[in-house]
Formats: structure tokens, sequence, C-alpha cells
């Protein structure tokens, strides 16, 4: 069993769900309502990028309501709008030109500055701390991965926050979370990330274009806008897709069993989720 997993043991002062309102942490919150295996959480804190599509704030609606009903409630919390702070800034871990060189990527500070750093302020204030105050409680986190997704599990930088991981700790799978929320009588979820992340696959970005053109053309937009960084000190042309090719221009190659799942490379293990 991993060291980073601390799901049941331990005296914790506050417990809560980082909810990214994909399938896997709704079934985590759904667990924590539902199943005395899953400690029961003070609350659900949803980070709120601002460019997250549309299907997921209907789903976080959704689940705002549903958790209510269990004697949860669910925070929202944001750092504003992400795609605002782009041109003078590097923060998402797009894909630059390297010319004849591969492709590099981008330093990535999305996760840290807009998921962990909003909930984190969230959380310090729903334990009643003003900013820069020293948090005495012990807390711990429980966070939404699954076996099938393991080498995401991180322990926590911040030294009164404890991470945790229940679906990994219990052997459930991310099929065993759509089966968890079909049961409990919740919609099937989407993918919870940002529009226009570079991790996703070709088989997402098809999927987002052929069912929900709109934010396919927002992706769109971002892509465009994100081309020249020269003002954050990128010196090459950067895109959201691995082909360094204008994302309206790409032809995507949905179900190619040869490309990488990216998202297991999101270190944090706080997106897709």
């Amino acid at each position: 069993m991993s060291l980073l997993i601390d799901t049941t043991s331990g005296d914790y002062d506050y417990t809560y769900i980082s909810l990214g309102a994909g399938v896997q942490s709704s079934a985590l919150l759904v667990l924590s309502c539902l199943d005395d295996r899953v400690p029961k959480a003070d609350a659900a804190v949803f980070a709120d990028t601002g460019d997250e599509p549309s299907w997921v704030y209907e789903y976080v609606t959704t689940l705002t309501d549903w958790a209510k009903l269990h004697g949860m409630t669910v925070h929202t919390a944001t750092a504003g709008r992400l795609s605002d702070r782009m041109v003078g800034r590097s923060m998402v871990p797009f894909f630059t030109d390297g010319g004849t060189k591969s492709p590099g990527m981008l330093l990535r500070k999305c996760t840290s500055e807009h998921k962990i750093n909003p909930i984190e302020k969230c959380v310090r204030t729903l334990l009643g701390y003003q900013p820069r105050q020293w948090v005495r409680e012990n807390v711990r986190a429980m966070l939404g991965i699954t076996i099938d997704e393991s080498q995401r599990m991180k322990p926590s930088r911040t030294k009164w926050l404890t991470n945790s991981y229940p679906l990994v700790d219990l052997g459930l799978s991310r099929n065993d979370c759509y089966k968890i929320m079909e049961d409990a009588g919740l919609p099937k979820p989407e993918k919870s990330a940002c529009i226009y992340c570079p991790y996703h696959s070709d088989t997402y970005w098809s999927f987002l274009k052929t069912q929900h053109p709109t934010e396919f053309q927002e992706a769109v937009r971002i892509d465009h806008k994100i081309r020249d960084l020269s003002a954050a000190g990128v010196k090459n042309l950067t895109y959201v897709h691995r082909s360094c090719v204008p994302l309206d221009q790409v032809e995507f190659k949905a179900g190619d069993p040869n490309q990488v799942d990216m998202f297991n490379n999101e270190c944090e293990g706080m997106c897709g989720i």
C-alpha cells in the first residue's frame, strides 16, 4: 500500500474533497456521503478556472444540489479567469515550435495558481483564518485519483495539509466510478479540464469539435491568442495542440492507440478528475 494513502487513519480536524466535477472526484463525493468506508467530508471545493466547458458548470450545479440533500456543502474557489492572464505570463504548458527540433512545452503554473492555491485559500477561509495566519488544524484533502492513474498521487506541499486517495485505497478504477454515479442516480459526467488544455488527446479534441462546437471555437480563439507569448519571454511560436499546427487546421487522429494519455503526466493530480 502506498505511503501516500491516508484515507481512514489519522486524526484530522477538517476533511474536504477537491472537486473537479469529472467522474472520479464526483464519485468520491458520492462515496463520502453514502459509503462509511470513506470519511464524510466537511465540505467539497470546486476550483473554477473560468475556462471550463459548459457541461462542467452544469454538473457542479447538479452535484451541489445532490450534496446538499446529503448534508454536504459544495464551495467554489477561483483566482479569476485563467485565459485572461496568458499574454503577459507563461502559465499553461502549451507546445512551442522548436523548428527542426521536437516541440517543447512551457512550464505549468495553471494547476498551482488556479486550482491548488484557490482551494487552499477557500479552506483557510472556511476554517476562519485571515491571510498569512498560521493554520493550526490538521487538514485532510481527499482527491479523486483511481488505481489506473495511481502514478499521479503526490504528497501535499502544504505543511498543514495531508493528501489522501480514497479511491485508490478501495481499489477502484475510473470505470468503477461511472457505476457509482449511475447507482446514485446521477447523470454521467464528462471530463473536467480547461477547454484549451494541451493535455487533451485527439479523441477528446475530435469529440469537442463535433459534439461541442461552441467550446471548440473558444479553444481555437485561445490557440490564436497564445501564438505569440514573447511578452512572457517565450521565443518560439506557441500552440495548444502538440502538432504545433493551428487548432482549427489539425487533422485529429481520434482513437490512435499510439497516442499517450498526457493527463497521466499531470503531476499535481488535480486536472481531468
